[in-house]
């Protein structure tokens, strides 16, 4: 059983360590999950057309994430 954000007392209390949250991220951005994605086109791009996906991808990569 994973164990609870919440003391007895009611208190949040950070679960996760930032390593834990880092391979999290990593995980959600090389396996994305399309069925629920944060954009319904772009999800429904990945499941649909994972050839136009890619190339899309590849585009945007090239023009908001380099120099």
């Amino acid at each position: 059983m994973a164990p609870s954000a919440w003391t007895s007392s009611g208190k949040w209390t950070a679960v996760m360590t930032a390593e834990k949250v880092l391979l999290s991220i990593c995980s959600l951005l090389t396996n994305p999950n399309a069925e629920d994605p944060q954009e319904r086109a772009v999800g429904d791009m990945y499941r649909n057309d994972p050839i136009r996906y890619e190339a899309k991808a590849k585009e945007w990569t090239e023009k908001y994430a380099k120099d």
